[in-house]
């Protein structure tokens, strides 16, 4: 190469490098690229000090507003994924155009199991929510949606491996063995597989596998419900968020059923003042998870079945019209923590949840009044020096919560009672066997906990000492609690 062609050469590539950062006062910054939110502009003086951290905050600010990123980022997601077939942006390339999310790799191959102490808590969580709603004249169904991997694992690359027994299959197996009502949806879409359920360039189901879903669903809560007509036209117009998230700036369309049914007039009253329904449900159904934390609807004129509450994530967006259609009222929530004391007599209960987030169960306790035991019975003794507990008084009553041995033995079954004991009298509740990581900070953990939350209405008086059970065996007096004489809790 002579020394002309070395000086375009250079001033080309230099060029090609400088264009982005030429292009950056005239480009918008307001893009978010992958789902996050951007980075701040960092300052290089903080609360009077020099920012240490500067350069790396500088960094992530920079990165995020660089021009062409996300052109960039699709040329070499392009090359990666489609062209050699790595991971790339979070995104498994599998044969015939599939794509998988990356983070439910362990799932598929079971290298990050639950424990038996996780699995336990995950169904003793699950069975007291069931009782409570049964206890107020509502029905139940777990629902857990697996991932697309468990599914269509044909299409995943030869490189993984696929377990013969996952979190799913344990947690199931459990569910069945202390009698909740769950809906197996791995069985059901695996026999059903060949109808096209799931997107190929999307993480969740379509509306071919929601409508399945729905008529499954609504069979297990034992409700009556509308049949509606399979009538469909099958058009190449979804765009699938793991697409998205390889092609920023635009890439394939998927396959859509999309089906010839006309539901009955409803109205939202959350969020409220709503003009436009049919806009604001094509809002909740599609990826933006635009304030639908929590949606309630009711319908126009009363529907055959009266009130439902589901807690759902992102694969309950399909089933929004289904659900709707049949409840005269329905409450749906995104939340680890569901408000049991919200759910009104009568109210049926579908708690739906992928299999990727199995593991959240066991983080936070829902929101429920303990239910009172009687005959529970302790023979041997727990070291209560191996125990932490805390008491917070707060407006909604008495949580009492905290650490315990994590160890099999002591947590085999995963129930956990709380007594509280003061001049002979004495009351046993079961608590929710697990730890509460946010307000331990205990981000992370994997040891064992227990909660529960005192019903103000109890009225309690004075000061009661406070003995956990579990395993038949009791660590007395761990701590005390003290209700102010007249007063309620709350």
């Amino acid at each position: 190469m002579n020394k002309a062609a070395r000086i375009v050469y250079t001033a080309l590539f230099l060029g090609i490098c400088c264009t982005p950062l030429a292009m950056m006062p005239f480009m918008s910054n307001s893009e978010q690229i992958e789902k996050k939110e951007l980075a701040e502009r960092p300052s290089i003086i903080v609360d009077g000090k020099l920012n240490t951290g500067f350069s790396e905050q500088f960094e992530s600010w920079f990165n995020d507003r660089l021009p062409l990123r996300s052109e960039l980022l699709s040329a070499a997601n392009l090359i990666k994924g489609e062209i050699l077939g790595s991971p790339s942006s979070n995104v498994i390339s599998g044969s015939d155009g599939w794509l998988f999310y990356e983070n439910t790799k362990s799932d598929y191959m079971d290298t990050d199991p639950m424990s038996i102490a996780e699995v336990n808590s995950a169904a003793v969580t699950i069975s007291l929510i069931e009782e409570n709603v049964k206890s107020k004249g509502g029905n139940f169904v777990f629902v857990v949606m697996p991932n697309k991997a468990s599914i269509y694992s044909e299409y995943m690359p030869s490189c993984y491996s696929k377990a013969r027994v996952t979190n799913l299959d344990r947690l199931t197996s459990k569910l069945s063995e202390i009698g909740v009502n769950q809906l197996d949806m791995k069985k059901l879409l695996t026999d059903n597989k060949d109808l096209g359920l799931y997107h190929k360039r999307d993480t969740h189901w379509n509306y071919m596998g929601a409508l399945l879903g729905y008529d499954a669903i609504m069979n297990s809560l034992g409700r009556e419900h509308k049949a509606y007509a399979p009538n469909y036209t099958l058009e190449k117009d979804w765009r699938g968020d793991l697409d998205k998230l390889l092609y920023p700036s635009g890439g394939f369309m998927d396959y859509q059923y999309r089906f010839d049914t006309v539901f009955d007039e409803f109205r939202f009253t959350t969020p409220s003042g709503v003009t436009d329904t049919q806009a604001q449900l094509e809002n909740f159904m599609s990826d933006k998870e635009d304030g639908d934390i929590r949606i309630v609807t009711r319908k126009n004129e009363r529907a055959k079945n009266g009130k439902l509450y589901m807690v759902r994530d992102s694969f309950g967006r399909a089933l929004l019209p289904y659900m709707i259609d049949n409840y005269t009222q329905a409450t749906f929530v995104r939340t680890d923590c569901p408000e049991l004391t919200t759910v009104s007599k009568g109210t049926d209960m579908v708690y739906e949840i992928v299999e990727r987030n199995l593991r959240n169960l066991t983080n936070t306790a829902p929101f429920m009044y303990a239910p009172e035991r009687e005959g529970i019975k302790a023979d041997g003794t727990l070291d209560r020096s191996e125990i932490e507990a805390h008491v917070d008084y707060e407006g909604y009553g008495t949580r009492i919560y905290g650490i315990m041995p994590g160890n099999n033995s002591v947590t085999a079954d995963g129930r956990v009672y709380v007594r509280l004991t003061k001049n002979g009298e004495e009351h046993t509740f079961e608590a929710f066997p697990i730890l509460e990581k946010r307000l331990l900070g205990k981000e992370g953990s994997r040891e064992s906990g227990f909660s529960l939350i005192l019903d103000p209405s109890l009225a309690l008086e004075g000061e009661y000492s406070v003995s956990l059970i579990s395993q038949g065996r009791l660590a007395d007096n761990i701590t005390q609690v003290k209700f102010e004489k007249g007063e309620d809790q709350s």
